[in-house]
C-alpha cells in the first residue's frame, strides 16, 4: 500500500497481482511468512496485512486467525474481495485510516519504499501491534536494487521513486527501536549485477558455486551475507 497516484497502483496490481498463480519470488515470501508465524506458535490471532494488494498473502495466513488487509488500490481490494471473501479488506491510506487494532501479528510485503512518511509508517505500526505481538516486514533492499540493472522504475511523481531514496537496513532497525526487539534480520533472493555485486548474478559464478556447494546452499550463504533483494525483518513488540 503506497501513497501517490491511485491509478498507477490500480494498473500495477492489474498487471502483476490479478493472476491465479504466485511467481517464484512471491512463493518464497509466502513460505517465509508461514514459517515465521508457525515458529512463533500463532493461532486464533488478529492479523493485519499492510499493502495487501489482492490479499494473496493474507489468504495464506487465514489459517492462523482473522485477517484484515489494507491497500490504496481500489481495484486490488475489489479483486481481493472477489477472490478471498474470508478476508476483511480495506481500501485506504494506511497512515490515516482508523484500523481495528491492536493486532497480534502485522505483516507487510513490499509496501514500505513508496510510503510518503517512513517515520510515520513505523510509528503507526508500533501503535497497532499489541505488546508482545509480532511484526514481519519484508521490503526491498536498496543496497541491492541500486546495483541491479533489471528494475521497473515507478513514476517520479510518486514518493521515493528511486532505490537511493528507500530506507536502508540500518535506518529500518533504528526506526523500529525502542518499540521493537529485532529477532531476525536476513534477506531473500540474491541479486545485483552492477558494481562489486556483478558476481552475484554472474552465470559462471552461480554455476561454479552450485556445483561446489549446491545451488540452495549457495543461495542461503548469499542471503545471510545480506545481498538478497528483499530485507526480511522479524521483530517483537516491547511491553508498553
Amino acid at each position: 500500500m503506497s501513497i501517490g497516484d491511485h491509478g498507477y497502483w490500480d494498473r500495477w496490481n492489474g498487471t502483476w497481482r490479478f493472476g491465479t498463480e504466485l511467481d517464484t519470488f512471491m512463493q518464497r515470501q509466502r513460505e517465509t511468512a508461514l514459517a515465521v508465524v508457525r515458529e512463533h506458535g500463532i493461532h486464533d490471532a488478529r492479523i493485519l496485512d499492510i499493502g495487501c494488494g489482492t490479499g494473496w498473502l493474507g489468504h495464506e495466513l487465514r489459517q492462523f486467525g482473522r485477517v484484515w488487509g489494507i491497500d490504496l488500490s481500489a481495484d486490488a481490494i475489489q479483486e481481493g474481495g472477489r477472490k478471498h471473501p474470508d478476508l476483511t479488506l480495506i481500501c485506504g491510506n494506511f497512515l490515516e485510516m482508523d484500523l481495528p487494532g491492536p493486532f497480534d501479528v502485522v505483516v507487510s510485503a513490499d509496501a514500505l519504499p513508496h510510503m510518503s512518511d517512513y517515520e510515520g509508517f513505523f510509528h503507526r505500526i508500533s501503535e497497532l501491534v499489541k505488546p508482545g505481538g509480532l511484526l514481519l516486514l519484508m521490503t526491498q533492499n536498496p543496497f541491492v536494487w541500486q546495483r541491479r540493472s533489471s528494475i521497473r522504475h515507478v513514476p517520479d511523481a510518486l514518493p521515493h521513486a528511486h532505490p537511493r531514496e528507500w530506507p536502508s537496513r540500518s535506518r529500518i532497525t533504528r526506526s523500529l527501536q525502542p518499540a521493537f526487539v529485532i529477532e531476525r534480520l536476513t534477506t531473500l533472493d540474491p541479486g545485483g549485477d552492477q558494481g562489486w555485486l556483478w558476481w552475484v548474478e554472474n552465470r559462471y559464478v552461480r554455476r561454479g558455486m552450485g556445483l561446489l556447494v549446491g545451488r540452495n546452499r549457495w543461495r542461503s550463504v548469499l542471503e545471510r551475507l545480506g545481498v538478497g533483494r528483499e530485507l526480511v525483518i522479524v521483530a517483537r513488540r516491547q511491553p508498553a
